[in-house]
């Protein structure tokens, strides 16, 4: 019998909340992030089609990366890896300063009652965070078929001033998809027909006023 894994991890469990070492990015290549990246397959995909380029999958449960981990040894992908951690306690140190491209955030875990709604790890501190990683001209994108964290998501985007919104109208979401490679979630809701809401900010090295 297959064995089924729990789909959401509490963040704030205390074996959560010890933190990992900062991850170790080589020097050189362009870098791509996946932030809470679930089976991993998303990003074997994009590592398959940009060999030049440094990928990382960023997950709390180690057990759902077995996939993408199953992948990369197959096809010997040696720019792709997938990691454990807790971006509630881990976003601090996990990244070098102006290095990152672009960090995808898909379909993050809703945690949809009220009383848990603190276990949401993207808020402005640890925004604060990504965009200090983010190099010039990087972005982050986010995509969720939830309504409520799709709209917190894009209040706390908007408010950075360092960010600046690609659908070219503040508090708007985009309506374009931004890659043709699609995680296992996207290819369900698109089945279920149900709406995914898209958001890509890019890093403005001026800033803009508030």
């Amino acid at each position: 019998m297959k064995r089924r894994y729990r789909q959401h991890v509490n963040p704030l469990t205390l074996t959560s909340l010890v933190p990992r070492k900062p991850l170790v990015i080589p020097p050189g290549p362009e870098v791509e992030v996946e932030l809470g990246c679930g089976d991993g397959l998303f990003m074997v995909q994009r590592a398959q089609r940009q060999p030049d380029t440094m990928f990382l999958g960023l997950d709390i449960r180690p057990e759902f990366l077995q996939p993408g981990l199953d992948r990369i040894a197959e096809l010997a992908l040696n720019n792709l890896q997938l990691e454990t951690c807790n971006l509630s306690v881990d976003a601090p140190h996990l990244f070098p300063s102006s290095r990152v491209r672009t960090f995808w955030i898909n379909f993050p875990d809703p945690w949809f009652k009220r009383r848990q709604q603190n276990r949401r790890w993207l808020d402005q501190a640890c925004l604060d965070h990504l965009v200090v990683a983010l190099r010039p001209g990087g972005r982050i994108v986010y995509q969720t078929d939830v309504w409520s964290p799709a709209l917190e998501a894009l209040a706390l985007l908007e408010s950075h001033p360092l960010l600046s919104n690609e659908a070219g109208e503040e508090f708007t979401f985009l309506k374009r998809r931004v890659t043709d490679v699609k995680t296992s979630r996207e290819s369900a809701c698109e089945r279920e027909r149900r709406h995914i809401w898209r958001l890509s900010f890019v890093h403005t090295s001026e800033g803009r006023e508030q």
